[in-house]
């Protein structure tokens, strides 16, 4: 690993939108060390042990709500840069107060968060 190597964690349960967005962020670029988790508790796991440079975070996870990563993120003053990409578009107000940075609508944005995530990675 270099050291101008960017680490982004990636918190998707689907495997096929999870492989979709590895597939289009890593398009490209040969300096993305990318971990996909698909539980909150794999996450919180991951967190404890990498320092990541950008997190992208589905709020529906099968142990719970995505919104638990964000306030454990505040909780613990873990300033980490946060894209929540999800259906749930009503939460999007409650997701920016816990410290996310951008939310995109899984539905109708994916290649707006595509293009988010690799120019905030440059």
């Amino acid at each position: 690993m270099n050291s101008q190597e960017k680490k982004v964690l990636i918190v998707e349960d689907n495997a096929h939108i999870g492989k979709s967005i590895v597939d289009a962020i890593s398009k490209g670029s040969n300096s993305l060390n990318l971990q996909l988790t698909t539980t909150i508790a794999e996450a919180i796991s991951n967190l404890k042990g990498t320092n990541y440079d950008l997190i992208l975070l589905d709020l529906s996870l099968p142990d719970g709500n995505g919104l638990e990563v964000l306030k454990m993120l505040q909780e613990k003053k873990l300033e980490k840069k946060v894209f929540v990409f999800s259906t749930n578009t009503h939460l999007k107000r409650i997701c920016l107060k816990y410290g996310a940075q951008a939310f995109f609508d899984k539905a109708t944005d994916f290649d707006l968060f595509i293009s988010t995530v690799k120019s905030t990675l440059v």
